[in-house]
């Protein structure tokens, strides 16, 4: 017996798509969709890869931006002009921070317009033959006085040197013509030069710039008892910093100059301190999760949660202040509260 045409045509269309399923089979495998030999060992696409999370809990503390830094005093010396009279406006600052000057040389004014006035009145006075002695002894001493706020009326260098401070707390949020009080416009003054005139603090730049410490910003100096003698602490002003930032590899730092002219005894040339800053501004006592459990999308900031039946979601917060480790949270969460970072 043998097979017909329409037979041998079936079997050879049987065994044309065997061969093609045979080599797709070989290119599955080939593709590591299909175990076979040593792929055997791995696990299968299907198998549910565990997500390890990392639990955090609402806590309270504080949020405080703060860094340190250590210096070396190199000289306690340091130049400070400021107006002896009180109850003028003022007029003028005649130099900058950093600002080269000579001795003799002006840093600010006060405006002391009707006090020239005044002074003309009684010169005028004194010229007249119609005054008794008590009135042109009386006048006399007027005159001197005002003469004395005159001469007042301008701060002058005294040493050759570099403006390093200039207190700007009068200039400030303050009305022109508001009235200046003794002290409250000061210009510190670099006899020699930065380098030599006050302690010098190295800061990673990245930190400089993302904290506001900067000229004016006050800072707590330590030195421990191990340097030498007894412990010492004080608080003083950051009064100047460099115009540059130094690299060092793949670090950069910039300088920053403390004064230690108020230094107490105790403080000497050569000593090595550690210097403190902390921002004014600062959360207390807040609700606080770690930083980097925090995520945003399109300006909104979230973290995750666990509901109820174990799945992560999405919780939207509201967040106030950060330093390196802690955000502040004031709304969205509740103390104690657990959310998770992946």
């Amino acid at each position: 017996m043998g097979f017909n045409m329409k037979s041998k045509i079936s079997i050879w269309k049987v065994l044309t798509a065997a061969c093609a399923l045979l080599m797709l089979v070989s290119m599955l495998a080939g593709c590591g969709l299909f175990n076979y030999g040593d792929a055997g060992k791995e696990p299968a696409l299907s198998t549910p890869i565990k997500v390890e999370y990392k639990m955090y809990q609402v806590i309270k503390g504080d949020i405080r931006k703060t860094f340190s830094g250590m210096c070396t005093v190199t000289s306690l010396d340091v130049n400070r002009y400021y107006f002896q009279h009180a109850g003028y406006p003022l007029e003028s600052m005649v130099v900058r921070t950093g600002q080269k000057v000579s001795a003799g040389d002006v840093l600010a004014r006060l405006n002391v317009g009707s006090v020239q006035a005044e002074l003309d009145q009684i010169n005028q006075a004194l010229e007249s033959d119609a005054i008794n002695s008590v009135q042109r002894k009386m006048l006399t001493y007027q005159k001197q006085s005002l003469e004395e706020v005159i001469a007042g009326s301008e701060l002058k260098a005294t040493v050759d040197g570099v403006v390093r401070y200039i207190n700007t707390k009068y200039t400030i949020g303050r009305d022109p013509n508001a009235m200046v009080e003794p002290g409250e416009v000061m210009v510190v003054i670099d006899p020699e030069n930065m380098a030599t005139a006050q302690g010098i603090m190295n800061v990673e730049y990245a930190t400089a710039q993302k904290y506001t410490m900067g000229v004016g910003s006050t800072v707590k100096v330590t030195k421990s008892a191990a340097s030498g003698g007894s412990a010492v602490s004080f608080e003083t002003t950051i009064i100047g910093s460099s115009d540059y930032v130094t690299f060092l590899g793949d670090t950069a730092s910039v300088t920053y100059f403390i004064d230690v002219s108020n230094a107490p005894e105790g403080i000497k040339v050569g000593d090595r301190l550690a210097v403190n800053f902390e921002e004014e501004t600062k959360a207390i006592d807040c609700l606080k999760i770690p930083t980097s459990a925090l995520y945003s999308f399109e300006g909104r900031n979230f973290v995750y949660v666990l509901d109820s039946q174990g799945l992560r979601r999405e919780c939207y917060v509201e967040v106030g202040l950060s330093d390196d480790s802690f955000v502040e949270i004031k709304s969205g969460l509740e103390l104690g509260q657990q959310i998770v970072q992946y």
